[in-house]
């Protein structure tokens, strides 16, 4: 990984340089090699461009993968959280998530399941920047989880005796787990088979 920049990185931009499709190519790069996996080189050669571009543009590599992460959460994952907290019924939430889960995961196209699942299980590294990015995310759909059960609970949704943070933790395995199987090509129809047996976990109140 290549964290400086080197003299005379801004002249080497392109006029024409689009950052959103370097972030989609940089992006299918990532997919294919992992974070570590992949070289600066790879990225140039992916997206098109010589390396006082790349640092120009991102200022490394660390801070481009952060940047396609954001873009990826953004744009597919954003709209499955904005459903999920809309939903004022907890099972529904949870069976929606779910399934919308496995259509992000198994959407048509190379990327089967989830780069941020994916990068976090091929990490080495586990102390950098990078590293603590995606354990971001998978603090943040965790305290979802736990904010919706919690709020199941006050509203008299669920049992009051349910263990919410249990139930997070394992609503999230299931969603990392769907995506995993996702990758190795598990056909579609068997994770919507997987994903409906997540809100069996959920305690209803009496």
């Amino acid at each position: 990984m290549l964290d400086g920049t080197p003299k005379g990185a801004a002249r080497g931009r392109s006029r024409g340089f689009d950052k959103q499709r370097a972030l989609e190519s940089a992006m299918d790069m990532f997919w294919q090699h992992g974070y570590e996996g992949t070289s600066v080189s790879e990225l140039c050669t992916g997206i098109g461009i010589k390396p006082p571009s790349l640092y120009a543009a991102f200022g490394s590599k660390a801070q481009l993968f952060l940047d396609v992460l954001e873009y990826y959460e953004r744009t597919y994952w954003d709209p499955v959280w904005d459903a999920f907290e809309r939903e004022p019924h907890v099972m529904s939430a949870f069976r929606q998530l779910f399934e919308d889960t496995v259509s992000v995961i198994t959407a048509p196209g190379p990327h089967l399941g989830c780069l941020a699942t994916l990068s976090t299980a091929s990490l080495v590294d586990r102390d950098n920047d990078v590293a603590r990015a995606l354990a971001a995310i998978g603090d943040d759909g965790l305290r979802r989880f736990e904010a919706k059960l919690d709020f199941g609970i006050e509203d008299g949704q669920i049992s009051s005796n349910a263990d919410t943070l249990a139930i997070a933790y394992t609503a999230s395995m299931i969603v990392d787990g769907l995506a995993m199987r996702a990758h190795d090509r598990m056909p579609p129809e068997m994770l919507r088979r997987l994903a409906a047996l997540g809100t069996n976990m959920i305690p209803l109140s009496d």
